[in-house]
């Protein structure tokens, strides 16, 4: 499996865009891995996981053809993980001589129901989409992806609020859990994980707050990922041999790229720090 972190910021980005803080003025003047756009992940080739505004980018940056993808799975409605007027122009006149004719995308029903709203009717046809529910699984390209509960509403009444995800892959041969945008996991996920002897690979996980301590919120710091971290490896659901990755970060951490990942050796926990176009493969 291969896992390509196209971007790896919060919805700001980093620098931000109308922001002079000193953590973005140096980001800007130093560039490099300092440089963050909004938070994609290419899964071999031909399957993402959240669509931003900075998609564009991303494909061209990257030397991508996104013509090529053919499944998405949207964590959520947030702007930053899902622009849906820009499937609108998978069709023609926009768009000739796809790879993939149909682009399927995966959500829940406040997704689903966004992009039925902003793109005309006669431009769905270059799209299928597919409502996600709670711990439901889909069965493509060899890979199960399961939509996993995440904690990203919290300041919303019950009734309002949106069912956000994570989503777990598995290929037979690994397992990859994109774990960001989301506070920290109710009992249920670890136990639903536990029931089924899932043993995780490799976790992105939510890094917004950075070394500032939050504790249990929509997002999570480096504290935080700690802390489940070790819930995890109570539960069992780890393989010996994880990879622990952070990303989704906030210019409003105060670190840039380098310091982030010297403060993460320091401290010795096994965590690797993302950035923009860093590419894992697992090789189970």
């Amino acid at each position: 499996m291969k896992i390509k972190f196209l971007g790896t910021a919060a919805a700001e980005g980093m620098p931000a865009l109308f922001c002079n803080c000193i953590t973005c003025e140096k980001a800007r003047k130093m560039a490099g891995k300092n440089i963050r756009t909004r938070s994609q992940i290419l899964v071999n080739d031909n399957l993402l996981l959240d669509f931003p505004p900075d998609s564009y980018f991303h494909a061209i940056t990257n030397s991508l053809d996104f013509s090529k993808i053919k499944y998405l799975f949207i964590t959520h409605a947030h702007p930053d993980h899902c622009i849906p007027t820009e499937f609108a122009l998978r069709v023609a006149p926009h768009a000739h001589r796809l790879k993939e004719p149909l682009l399927h995308i995966y959500g829940n029903e406040t997704v689903i129901n966004n992009i039925k709203t902003c793109i005309p009717s006669e431009k769905q046809h270059g799209i299928k989409l597919q409502k996600m529910t709670p711990f439901q699984q889909v069965k493509i390209a060899g890979i199960t992806v399961t939509a996993l509960p995440a904690e990203h509403e919290k300041n919303t009444h019950e009734t309002d609020r949106e069912r956000c995800f994570i989503y777990l892959l598995e290929d037979g041969k690994n397992t990859f859990l994109q774990f960001h945008d989301s506070g920290i996991l109710p009992d249920a996920v670890y136990t639903y994980l536990k029931s089924r002897k899932v043993k995780i690979d490799c976790i992105a996980f939510d890094c917004t707050f950075g070394f500032i301590k939050k504790g249990p919120a929509r997002h999570m710091g480096y504290f935080d990922t700690v802390e489940e971290k070790e819930r995890m490896n109570k539960f069992g659901i780890l393989n010996p041999h994880c990879k622990y990755i952070l990303t989704h970060f906030s210019h409003n951490c105060g670190l840039l790229h380098l310091e982030m990942e010297t403060k993460v050796e320091n401290d010795k926990k096994g965590f690797l720090v993302a950035y923009d176009g860093m590419e894992v493969v697992l090789k189970n």
